[in-house]
């Protein structure tokens, strides 16, 4: 069960990435690297690296399609990765910016693990702004096996806001006491309440409709994102 779960996934992720249509310039232009280790590119070059647009995989189990600069992954393409461990099997992709082989400004990470039985154990998306291969600002919306089943976080330079709980009408849930957990800081304004704390509905009704319009937007594209998982 094992091989054939990664081998499917393996399969799904080289042919998703080839299929993948771009225009090339013309066919004189491009070069076959063979890096060894089952590393093989196909595209433009300059002075023998990866330079312009091409594709590179590594064996069945990881493939970058998009822009390189000096060998390097950089500019926009899509990387995809199937990898796993004792116990699960990783299915990644990010679809965004690169710079000097990371992970760099806007891009969407979406991470899907799944035991070797076939069973999801967490899907996650990050969306938003990446530095350094590390995701910085915009949202990080998780689904798992777990209770309460979703967790979402926005954050940028502002403002940051966490919710636990269920995927739908979450807005309508904060304002009546259906949620897990809720938090909210911008500046001095910090609002903190769980299951099992000590607060008032009625007060807290009324500061959820005090950032409403602020709020309101993010939740949408929780909600939005959480379709996806």
């Amino acid at each position: 069960m094992k091989r054939m779960l990664l081998y499917v996934l393996g399969l799904t992720l080289c042919l998703s990435l080839f299929m993948s249509p771009h225009n090339l310039d013309a066919a004189s232009s491009m070069s076959t690297l063979e890096l060894g280790n089952g590393v093989t590119y196909y595209g433009e070059t300059k002075n023998g690296k990866p330079h312009g647009y091409g594709t590179m995989t590594w064996g069945k189990s990881k493939a970058y399609k998009g822009n390189w600069v000096a060998g390097k992954r950089s500019g926009y393409g899509v990387y995809k990765a199937v990898t796993s461990d004792k116990d699960r099997v990783t299915d990644l992709k990010y679809d965004g910016y690169w710079k000097n082989d990371k992970k760099d400004g806007k891009g969407e990470l979406e991470i899907r693990e799944i035991s070797y039985e076939a069973v999801m154990l967490e899907n996650r998306i990050q969306k938003g702004t990446f530095a350094k291969d590390q995701w910085v600002s915009g949202y990080d919306v998780r689904h798992g096996e777990y209770d309460p089943p979703y967790y979402f976080a926005y954050k940028d330079s502002n403002l940051s806001l966490k919710i636990l709980g269920g995927a739908e009408n979450i807005l309508d849930g904060l304002k009546v006491g259906y949620f897990f957990s809720f938090t909210y800081q911008k500046g001095k304004v910090y609002k903190d309440v769980g299951v099992g704390d000590e607060f008032s509905q009625k007060q807290f009704s009324s500061f959820i409709k005090s950032v409403e319009k602020e709020i309101k937007p993010h939740i949408n594209q929780f909600e939005k994102l959480a379709q996806k998982l």
